[in-house]
């Protein structure tokens, strides 16, 4: 298990691209902007946040004053992490980031601020008797005590937490309608487009419609191509160039595949 201590200021590119590795990261001086999910925050001094493996992130803006360090954690830790979590703190996995922008009451502040404090000397002393699990447990410790903060009763984390899986569901529509024509038709295009892992791409269409995004991608493929049928002139041929198809053959049993019946049985039985 690797574990890593980073420092920034306003001069540094802050940008997370490795979807394996997870970032805790603390805003100790100043104030930056950055960009998640297709939206942007302000954090201020002393913020505490989370970036989830699986997500890209970056600071678009920062004060002149900014100080900013993040521990990075690789995947294996936070298997086991999430492992200990246990279905109490039912949050995905950590598939959104818990911001700590938002006023944190008493004791929970004091909490978060001193599991942090103790998991950085943790990280920092390679010769302490068993590390790994003094790493883990504090892991645990201030993920929960994160999870508890923002967990409020009108449940504002969870509808924000909706709200942009939600976001990125119709961001990934909107991405295939416009690609689905040159046939691009893979899932790594599409996740590398909305700077999330295949993985959490995966994640969150199963958790809005319960399909996978190839589930998804065939459908709206499907959907074009019966409006081709159905209201044009085209020739089997022609709509399998349209869509991009190596030939009138894959064509043919892909949309079989899908609909169960050749393109010809569907437009003799619908048109």
């Amino acid at each position: 298990m690797n574990y890593i201590v980073q420092q920034y200021d306003h001069a540094t590119a802050i940008v997370k691209t490795e979807l394996s590795k997870f970032w805790l990261c603390h805003v100790q001086h100043g104030t930056i902007t950055v960009s998640f999910e297709q939206e942007k925050h302000k954090l201020l001094a002393d913020t505490v946040f989370v970036v989830p493996e699986g997500i890209q992130f970056k600071v678009v803006s920062s004060s002149r004053n900014m100080r900013m360090e993040v521990l990075v954690f690789d995947e294996p830790l936070m298997n086991v992490v999430y492992a200990l979590l246990g279905a109490e703190a039912d949050f995905g996995s950590l598939e959104m980031a818990f911001w700590s922008d938002k006023t944190i009451d008493e004791p929970f502040n004091r909490m978060l601020a001193a599991d942090y404090d103790l998991l950085r000397v943790a990280v920092e002393q390679p010769n302490l008797v068993a590390r790994n699990k003094m790493i883990t447990a504090l892991l645990v410790h201030l993920l929960l005590t994160l999870y508890n903060a923002s967990d409020r009763p009108e449940n504002t984390t969870q509808n924000d937490n909706s709200k942009r899986s939600r976001q990125l569901l119709n961001h990934f529509f909107e991405l295939v309608g416009e690609n689905i024509l040159s046939g691009q038709r893979n899932i790594p295009f599409y996740a590398e487009k909305l700077c999330v892992s295949e993985r959490y791409l995966f994640k969150v269409c199963k958790k809005e419609t319960g399909k996978t995004p190839k589930d998804l991608i065939n459908e709206f493929l499907v959907g074009q191509i019966k409006n081709a049928l159905l209201t044009t002139e085209m020739t089997h041929q022609q709509i399998a160039d349209q869509f991009d198809f190596p030939d009138q053959s894959a064509f043919g049993q892909f949309f079989k595949r899908q609909e169960g019946m050749s393109p010809s049985e569907f437009r003799q039985r619908y048109r």
